[in-house]
């Protein structure tokens, strides 16, 4: 991809951010709005309706080549299917269990058994609250992950999304809260329950939409901003050269890692072998040894095993990631890299106290990941051993044997939906024909 289609997709990709609250939060618009004219006993079949085209569209973005985040429309659907079963759920108590006499004092009205905003404000306000404290448990980002990688492998616009889509998130919150403590208050102090009358359409529907469409507003400029920044400021990083891949070796001898202080970060830690060439789409494991030998100085000192490639088209560069096992200690001497050695235990510690680099954590994380899941379980993610909770042995002296395929997506998806996680086989159905998460 040439710098002209790289620099469109980001251009689209922070775009999407907005098109995403706005096609998202917008059904929740839609629906208070045609509730001014629908039956509250046919409503449900609106949100049904607007479930299914959201859950439709949602389907084309995950498939489409363009990058952005789906987390908001995902979670609109929740909040649509929860908000649907609140108003049938009361529409039958309306119909079936509810005291005739509260018709008749007025407590009770029957062609108003509910306002929808009522229903829709404090779902969103409890989904919403739900998604931003689970984030990155949420299965939806976790197949995103498995797929195009961590924020830090997918470059600046992965980090544009990583962060854009909490702060969404907060900002809905603070709207549902919002309107959720209003409506109600309104609803126990002025409402009447014989109609709805001009002010309460006011309150309950106008002042939504108005915030709809101030919110709107505020995230265009938003967004247009980070777009200006990335144009002005995005320059150096070594993730986001135009046209350029980036080589990355994690080099250990035993169960030791070889590492060096990132430059301008104190003392977060990273290895010191990486490089920076001109775009290639391959690399094969030849070439990336004669690439490690180039810049490390080393020759017959190491085995070379490929890890795996991070490649999504909004990124400016791919990564490869190779590990290099040295036959001792000794031989880095010889080489042209600065650091030390750190045993596994101090790695372990680095990564737990947020003490090594990003992409470094991502690397060590997807070894380990991979590594548990294919020693416990197989392709399908039943047990290799009849002993449930069974959780062996990792060390990095073991990694060059390992018969693993690193590269495949499947091994992470099994790490997290597995025999060992309650309705594995229930879960693993809703994945395939509901929700569509299906690594294959």
């Amino acid at each position: 991809m040439d710098e002209y289609s790289r620099d469109k997709a980001k251009f689209f990709g922070i775009q999407s951010l907005l098109y995403s609250w706005i096609r998202s939060v917008g059904t929740l618009v839609v629906i208070l709005f045609v509730s001014m004219y629908v039956s509250k006993i046919w409503l449900p079949a609106v949100v049904l309706f607007m479930e299914f085209l959201l859950i439709r569209r949602l389907n084309i973005l995950r498939n489409s080549d363009t990058p952005m985040c789906n987390m908001l429309p995902f979670m609109m659907t929740r909040v649509l299917i929860v908000a649907a079963i609140v108003m049938v759920t009361i529409n039958l108590y309306y119909m079936k269990f509810i005291d005739p006499q509260e018709y008749v004092v007025g407590t009770a009205n029957r062609k108003i058994p509910y306002i929808t905003i009522l229903v829709i404000s404090p779902v969103t306000l409890v989904v919403t609250l739900w998604a931003y404290m689970r984030r990155h448990k949420i299965g939806f980002c976790k197949e995103c992950r498995i797929r195009y990688g961590t924020p830090s492998e997918r470059g600046f616009i992965g980090k544009v999304f990583s962060s854009e889509s909490r702060y969404q998130l907060r900002m809905l919150i603070f709207i549902s809260a919002g309107i959720t403590a209003y409506t109600w208050i309104y609803y126990y102090m002025k409402y009447s329950n014989v109609n709805l009358n001009h002010a309460d359409l006011f309150y309950y529907v106008w002042i939504p939409i108005i915030l709809y469409v101030l919110s709107i507003i505020y995230l265009g400029r938003r967004y247009f901003n980070i777009y200006l920044f990335f144009r002005q400021n995005i320059v150096g990083d070594a993730t986001m050269k135009v046209s350029s891949t980036l080589l990355r070796y994690i080099i250990v001898s035993g169960d030791s890692v070889f590492l060096d202080d990132v430059a301008g970060q104190g003392s977060r830690k990273d290895t010191p072998a990486s490089v920076n060439i001109p775009y290639r789409e391959r690399m094969t494991l030849n070439d990336a040894k004669v690439m490690f030998e180039q810049i490390s100085g080393l020759r017959d000192e190491f085995n070379m095993r490929f890890l795996y490639v991070n490649a999504n088209k909004e990124s400016a560069c791919n990564i490869f990631h190779y590990l290099c096992v040295l036959k001792s200690h000794n031989s880095i001497e010889g080489s042209d890299f600065n650091g030390k050695w750190y045993k596994q235990s101090h790695l372990e510690r680095m990564l737990s106290e947020g003490l090594a680099s990003s992409l470094l954590t991502s690397e060590i994380h997807r070894i380990y990941t991979v590594t548990m899941a294919s020693k416990t379980y197989d392709r399908k993610g039943h047990r290799l051993y009849g002993i449930k909770h069974y959780k062996p042995s990792f060390r990095l002296r073991d990694l060059d044997d390992i018969d693993v395929d690193f590269n495949d997506p499947v091994w992470l998806m099994i790490a997290d939906d597995n025999e060992d996680r309650p309705f594995f086989q229930l879960r693993k159905l809703w994945r395939k024909y509901v929700s569509g998460e299906n690594i294959t």
